[in-house]
């Protein structure tokens, strides 16, 4: 039986199709955070989706965000902060198996899931739309993995599908944490689908409509649908803030090492505010994030599930090593904005610094796999 949540950080409403079959509303519900993506939220979803997934009678899932802003701007790295803060040690390793458990879930689905990305989809919340099977965003999507701000790196399977992205303008965008509009999130194959913001209640209406099918139909009359939607809002695409430096770029991410391309990106400055302020980001960011982005990216995951057996090493070590709390804390605590990283350039950061990251040692094994 499926239950319904009319109130808390997650809602959920069972919708009757026409033939007697279910489409299952998510709705994440934390708009005074941008619904950030917090831990009773994903141990809800971690809690619900295996039911969902075993209901015969369940032909979709479709998740969205509450108001108008976000679909989901990132994961409560608050919560992670103050209990680093308090010495816990283990945080990171329970953190990060429940999150990347319910990443790892979601890609694996049969039931196809409808991810529906207007506003913000920031690192968790990109998470989560890159496992949908229809990736749908709209005029105000505003899509990135910024983790280079807080002594991060781009998690949750990025090592993986910014990969997929042409060019190897994933690096880039992990490199800079550049936020991209939905036009160039939909060229980049970031997104299946770019629909109007006032679409979402047609779309549930022709699911709603849809006859009675498998789970394999559902996905492709729903892909069908979208895409005739899609072409109705093609009129409204708005212009690409990426193609005009996009030649540009891909020289610079040609070069043979990290210090390299760093500094060919720096010398693009004064090309455009979009470009400008990406640069900006990543000469701010954190040397060690800039480090363990090359590397990870580098390490060509070909699955989602290798890409992130090798985050969750990584995540939880940052957890212990003190960047990543120094940059939540200098970012969203403090809110200074002026980090003191362990390291000043990535010339300077030594490679014994980073390898520390890729070490197993004292650490509970992933759990999710």
């Amino acid at each position: 039986m499926i239950t319904e949540i009319n109130s808390g950080p997650l809602l959920v409403q069972a919708h009757a199709t026409m033939a007697g079959q279910l489409v299952i509303e998510v709705t994440l519900n934390a708009p005074e955070a941008l619904n950030a993506l917090n831990v009773a939220m994903v141990d809800l979803l971690l809690e619900h989706v295996p039911v969902w997934e075993a209901d015969d009678t369940v032909i979709a899932i479709i998740m969205r965000g509450s108001g108008s802003k976000s679909f989901c701007a990132g994961g409560d790295v608050r919560h992670l902060y103050h209990q680093i803060k308090q010495g816990d040690w283990h945080i990171g390793e329970t953190f990060f198996n429940h999150e990347y458990h319910l990443d790892l879930m979601l890609h694996k689905l049969s039931t196809p899931l409808l991810v529906w990305g207007s506003g913000y989809a920031i690192g968790g919340g990109m998470g989560l739309l890159q496992a949908a099977a229809i990736r749908i965003g709209t005029h105000s999507s505003r899509l990135a993995m910024p983790e280079v701000t807080i002594g991060l790196f781009p998690d949750v399977g990025a090592s993986y599908f910014l990969r997929q992205v042409p060019d190897d303008l994933g690096l880039f965008l992990g490199l800079t944490g550049v936020m991209l509009n939905g036009n160039d999130a939909r060229q980049l194959g970031l997104l299946d689908a770019l629909l109007g913001d006032n679409d979402y209640q047609q779309l549930m209406q022709a699911l709603v409509n849809l006859p009675a099918q498998s789970q394999s139909d559902t996905l492709s009359k729903a892909q069908s649908l979208i895409q005739g939607m899609e072409s109705k809002a093609a009129s409204e695409v708005q212009t690409s803030d990426l193609d005009s430096h996009r030649h540009y770029i891909i020289e610079a991410l040609q070069q043979p090492d990290l210090a390299s391309i760093v500094a060919s990106l720096g010398l693009l400055k004064g090309r455009g505010k979009w470009l400008d302020k990406a640069i900006r980001t990543m000469e701010h960011g954190s040397p060690t994030s800039l480090h363990l982005i090359y590397r990870a990216f580098n390490m060509n995951f070909t699955t989602v599930d290798d890409a992130l057996l090798q985050e969750y090493v990584l995540a939880v070590n940052a957890t212990r090593l003190g960047e990543f709390k120094e940059g939540v804390r200098a970012l969203l605590i403090d809110k200074d904005r002026t980090p003191n990283w362990r390291y000043t350039s990535v010339e300077t950061t030594p490679k014994a610094w980073i390898d520390q990251f890729f070490s197993t040692d004292d650490m509970v094994p992933a759990q999710f796999l």
